[in-house]
């Protein structure tokens, strides 16, 4: 049986390089953001078992759960952690526990918890590892001060490589910096986006084996469901499930439909569930339904407050969207709003509203609709991929509406655009095509380059953007597969706007 493909292979080389420094001396904390089901708990699951040499390993998940629960796991982790060998020091320092736990004191008792981890590394002399999955559910329990106590710990404990994991990102983030960020305990914040297409695709084609049509199916898929490791494992277990059923071999677009009805558009589907799951709190908050019907206009195309505004008022939308934010429903790009999550944006788009509405329909107009707007997003990506990669570019430009975003750390207005111009120069190694945007009397110069961007493309660009008259108010390096760090500094030397594939997505995203 051929081994599982990686779909985070650069993730998995750098944790092992940050672990195996940490063996040698330099220790480097880390933590691990991203949203639910985007793969922290597999990859730090898949570290474990490998067990990195030399070191001890205290891997605790945290749930929403009691006090007394998560701290008798975390004492008893903390045991199994050293039990190939007798313990006594640590042992005696855990059995006061549950008299502490007893007495409600659960503040001082998982201190004194967390204080058996130095008797632990001297009775073992290992270092150790501590990974606290879900470490924002500490304050959940409602350990007074804990991040407090664990800032001291991080910033006092030279022998101990923490590694954190949150699925609340703008929370995490808040955290971090304001209570972990300590003198000799800075954290490297590690963002898990999507894995790049094409190892999901080989990860797709790997699950499905040699079922006729696979292929075919794959990249919409991954541009629908957007790599997402989770969701496609859902969406691929059911459509194997209806394969066993209808005894067949072959996935057509009448089992891909009823798979994706299945699993999103079904109250009773999964996907639909953890979507309602995501939404459902926001109807007991101060905003109440209304943050939900702001959500619905965002998936609907209303990018700007003053879009959103239009459609259902004003009154109550910016501390509306705040909420959003905390909340990692939403995400800000400079003046635009975006859902980054596309199965959520999808349900919001295609099942939320008419349900909402009451329709007397009953199941069949729901999933009409439902097969509507997925037929309508299958044939906007058959159109987008039989365009040349700077054909799809330069329709792109041409869709700027005067908004303002935040791409690769930089915000800037797209204006519009009357024209775009294409050169393809001699000079120009592989695929690399040159765009001139004319818009207000205002000129952007790109470099579009399906392959990877290194410093000669660079400076060459630059070349070419010098011959320009007028000269262009905006240098764009836009490529599929990134640009290398020699390269990225560069642009950022000569003042260029990098758009790398995650950046094209959110563009896509917003311009469909």
């Amino acid at each position: 049986m051929p081994s599982r493909i990686d779909l985070r292979p650069d993730l998995t080389r750098h944790l092992h390089q940050r672990f195996q420094a940490f063996r040698e001396g330099f220790r480097h904390n880390l933590a691990l953001v991203g949203p639910p089901g985007s793969g922290k708990t597999y990859k730090l699951q898949q570290l474990l078992q490998e067990q990195p040499a030399g070191c001890l390993v205290i891997y605790c998940p945290l749930y929403r759960e009691s006090c007394r629960s998560f701290l008798q796991r975390f004492a008893a982790t903390i045991l199994q952690a050293g039990s190939t060998q007798p313990l006594p020091k640590t042992t005696a320092a855990v059995q006061p526990l549950e008299e502490l736990i007893a007495r409600r004191l659960y503040g001082e008792a998982f201190n004194r918890t967390l204080d058996a981890i130095p008797l632990l590394i001297e009775e073992c002399q290992r270092p150790c590892i501590l990974i606290l999955d879900e470490f924002l559910f500490l304050e959940e329990l409602g350990l007074g001060h804990a991040f407090h106590e664990l800032g001291k710990r991080v910033m006092t404990w030279p022998t101990t490589l923490f590694v954190l994991a949150s699925s609340s990102p703008f929370r995490a983030r808040a955290i971090l910096r304001e209570r972990l960020q300590l003198l000799f305990g800075q954290f490297e914040l590690i963002a898990l986006e999507p894995p790049d297409p094409q190892h999901a695709a080989a990860w797709v084609q790997q699950e499905l084996g040699i079922l006729k049509g696979a292929k075919a199916v794959s990249p919409f898929l991954i541009r629908w469901l957007g790599a997402h490791p989770w969701y496609l494992s859902v969406f691929l277990k059911r459509l194997k499930e209806l394969l066993v059923l209808r005894q067949s071999r072959e996935v057509t677009a009448a089992f891909f439909v009823q798979t994706a009805w299945d699993v999103l558009g079904s109250p009773e589907g999964l996907l639909h569930q953890w979507c309602a799951s995501r939404t459902e709190p926001l109807a007991y908050t101060r905003p109440g339904t209304r943050a939900i019907e702001v959500l619905i206009e965002i998936a609907s195309g209303a990018r700007t407050m003053t879009e959103i505004g239009k459609r259902i008022g004003r009154s109550g939308l910016p501390g509306t969207l705040q909420l959003l934010l905390e909340q990692d429903l939403v995400q800000r790009k400079g003046m635009c709003w975006v859902i980054p999550d596309p199965v959520l944006r999808c349900w919001l788009a295609a099942v939320l509203p008419a349900q909402r509405s009451g329709s007397l329909a009953g199941e069949g107009a729901l999933r009409a609709r439902f097969e509507e707007y997925l037929s309508s997003t299958w044939s906007q990506w058959i159109q987008t991929t039989q365009l040349s990669f700077p054909e799809q570019v330069t329709r792109l430009l041409t869709s700027f509406r005067d908004d303002t975003v935040s791409l690769d750390s930089k915000t800037g207005r797209l204006q519009r655009f009357s024209t775009v111009a294409v050169q393809r120069p001699a000079e120009a190694k592989g695929s690399a095509v040159y765009l001139i945007a004319e818009g207000e009397g205002r000129r952007w110069c790109c470099t579009v380059q399906e392959g990877l961007v290194d410093e000669p493309m660079i400076a060459r660009f630059e070349a070419f953007c010098r011959t320009q008259s007028p000269r262009p108010s905006r240098k764009i390096v836009i490529s599929r597969r990134g640009v290398d760090g020699n390269a990225r500094l560069l642009a950022k030397a000569k003042n260029m706007w990098v758009w790398a594939a995650d950046d094209l997505e959110v563009l896509l995203d917003l311009y469909r």
